[in-house]
């Protein structure tokens, strides 16, 4: 469970009292007023030029991938693929067929798409949103008219879709806007049937598998004392408690026969493991565990004989495949070097593996895995035949921190992009990436956001996973809560010293970016190393944790609480303020460039707004873009290019001239 703290400790504040001890910043002139000037209908920007918009396309132009089509598993009769590329639909029988459109629905963009039978009829349900702003609706369409049907209930954000063996049924989770109020939903995929609501509360409940003959509901979420899966009796709505943990259930799914449910936690071990409940006798049997790593996911074949599992073995994907009835492995560690798994399906007989993958130095592509021989068959993704570029895999390594881990050291994984010119003699300047979350994971699949800085523009990439990371156990990812905070930030300052010992690395010119939670790593390491930065870049990042909590979307606030801190109890106020980048925003001496989206559901646009403002005071120059019909990151290619060209054109002027 994630333990709340009442108190502060001396020693857990020592990195704000040291940095609030220091010199104050002199007192600066007002920096001049800055004009806020539309660029095209949505964007809006603030001492950025308008060229950078194209450094973005420079970027998008630097390296060619074949296409963005990306699996969504397999047609009704499971003779074909589904694609889905620009929230569109499509099919495709081999592998050098065409692409078939299947759907393109005015108005709407696809995503979570999943086979359903609509009224006896074959069709799709989906979720879609509207510029980002997350209150993604659930639809319903028969795949033969330009039109779909909207089931979930008002305005409201609908996640954790989930689709019967039957595909006459479908369960997600709601809440409603504006009210903080989650409903676990399960209703027919023929729209003029009801909505079943069967429990309503201000903590989400969410669906994780129907019972093969669709009369029950696993479903897994937080509740008063930690976290719990249940079963739930579709027709009486009756609630059975199978498992009360201090950690997540992460995933769960029922066995062909209904009698087990196989599900993944690290509640008890050091990793997420995978377990094996029997809802007969409650018995819970150890399946895949003591394997030192945590599992990512795991997902069943139709007919509930297979179940594929995907290892994070230092970022990296390792592919394991099981008989789920006498529990022994059909397949796997894979020997190929997949590279990062994002989506996997079976496809219907089971034998094999709809996958999208990245390697570290290939985009993402999607095609047919056969764990049988270890094989993966490339359906599209990766770049064009003629493409040619300079490889680059970043290094996987580690560096030393502030404080022990036991009898040794602590060290914090590090990904490194170094540049092909970076050496003792000519040291190169560095950019540092904090990821969000903050339990979250930067892993070594592809960017071409990151090649391009470091093969165009010469520039080291360093993406550090600092505690708080999901990924090598829940010992670390713990390291960071509540009044732990500052030591996430403390890890930044061992990464300036460990570049200072490299000698390919210049500790002279280094910028820090990240986005959301890595926004506010971004400000956070601003305000406690001033003189150690060149600049830094906060894309809709978190400014002051307080005005986060009153602001953020209420269906997110228990969640957050639970990883913060609670800010109605006073001493955890008294420790946002002394974390606040907001309250310290005197101590920032760099140029900032801020990112930010006008529908942004989890950092509100005024997170962003409130610190331009804060560091303007002291005569320090911000730059800020925005976009009024983004959310929480930039998804519309213009803005996208805007935004990348930005971040090129900040990176260049801060340490390349």
């Amino acid at each position: 469970m994630r333990k709340m703290f009442c108190c502060i400790s001396a020693v857990s504040l020592a990195w704000a009292a040291t940095a609030l001890a220091q010199d104050q910043v002199p007192q600066q002139s007002q920096a001049e007023p800055t004009e806020r000037r539309q660029f095209g209908k949505h964007l809006f920007l603030e001492n950025v030029p308008e060229s950078v918009l194209y450094d973005g396309q420079n970027v998008a132009r630097h390296m060619r991938t074949s296409n963005s089509y990306s699996t969504r598993g397999w047609t009704h009769d499971g003779k074909a693929m589904l694609f889905a590329d620009r929230g569109n639909l499509y099919r495709r029988a081999t592998r050098n067929a065409d692409y078939t459109e299947i759907l393109d629905l005015p108005g709407l963009s696809l995503s979570t798409a999943r086979n359903a039978m609509v009224c006896d009829r074959e069709g799709y349900v989906f979720t879609s949103d509207k510029d980002g702003d997350e209150y993604s609706a659930v639809y319903v369409t028969d795949g033969r008219s330009h039109d779909a049907v909207k089931l979930s209930p008002g305005r409201s954000r609908n996640v954790s879709l989930l689709v019967s063996d039957q595909m006459d049924k479908i369960a997600y989770a709601s809440a409603e806007a504006g009210t903080g109020i989650w409903s676990l939903i399960v209703q027919s995929t023929c729209p003029d049937n009801e909505t079943g609501i069967l429990e309503r509360s201000n903590i989400p409940f969410y669906p994780d598998d129907f019972s093969p003959d669709g009369t029950r509901l696993l479903a897994e979420g937080p509740s008063e004392g930690g976290f719990k899966l249940s079963q739930i009796e579709l027709a009486s709505g009756k609630e059975t408690i199978l498992i009360e943990a201090d950690e997540d259930i992460k995933d769960s799914y029922y066995s062909a026969d209904g009698r087990y449910v196989f599900f993944t936690t690290n509640a008890f071990s050091e990793y997420v493991e995978l377990f094996r409940l029997d809802l007969e006798n409650r018995e819970i049997l150890p399946v895949l565990s003591n394997v030192g790593l945590d599992i990512d996911s795991i997902v069943m074949s139709p007919d509930r004989s297979r179940m594929a599992v995907s290892f994070n073995r230092s970022g990296l994907s390792t592919l394991v495949v099981f008989d789920t009835k006498a529990l022994r492995l059909i397949s796997g560690p894979s020997e190929k070097s997949l590279g990062v798994i994002g989506a996997m399906r079976f496809s219907p007989d089971g034998k094999k593996l709809a996958l999208s993958v990245s390697q570290p130095d290939v985009p993402w592509r999607s095609g047919i895995y056969d764990y049988r021989d270890d094989s993966f068959e490339v359906w599209t993704g990766g770049f064009r035949p003629d493409q040619k570029i300079a490889r680059m895999t970043p290094d996987i390594t580690t560096f030393p921190t502030f404080d022990m881990d036991g009898d040794k050291q602590r060290r914090i994984p590090l990904l490194v992009y170094r540049p092909d010119a970076a050496s003792a003699d000519h040291p190169v300047p560095v950019v540092i990436f904090a990821h969000g979350g903050p339990e979250s994971q930067s892993r070594p699949s592809f960017s071409r956001f990151y090649h391009y800085i470091a093969t165009q523009m010469g520039i080291a990439v360093l993406r550090p996973n600092i505690r708080g990371s999901e990924g090598y156990g829940k010992t670390f990812e713990q390291l960071d809560e509540t009044v732990k905070r500052g030591d996430a930030i403390k890890d930044i300052g061992a990464l300036l010293d460990w570049i200072e010992e490299q000698p390919d690395l210049d500790a002279d010119r280094v910028v820090i970016a990240g986005g959301s939670y890595g926004g506010f790593v971004t400000l956070a390491s601003l305000v406690a190393y001033p003189d150690r930065f060149k600049g830094g870049i906060s894309r809709f990042g978190v400014s002051d944790f307080a005005s986060f909590m009153a602001n953020t979307e209420p269906y997110r606030v228990d969640n957050r609480r639970r990883e913060y801190g609670d800010e109605r109890d006073p001493e955890v106020a008294k420790f946002f303020q002394h974390m606040s980048p907001m309250q310290n925003a005197s101590r920032i001496r760099a140029p900032v460039l801020f990112i930010q989206g006008g529908n942004d559901p989890r950092v509100p646009q005024q997170q962003s707004e409130d610190m331009i403002a804060a560091i303007r005071a002291n005569g320090v120059r911000v730059s800020y873009v925005l976009a009024d019909n983004e959310g929480h990151g930039f998804k519309k290619s213009e803005n996208a290019r805007v935004s990348d060209g930005a971040q090129i054109a900040f990176l260049r002027e801060m340490l390349l001239q």
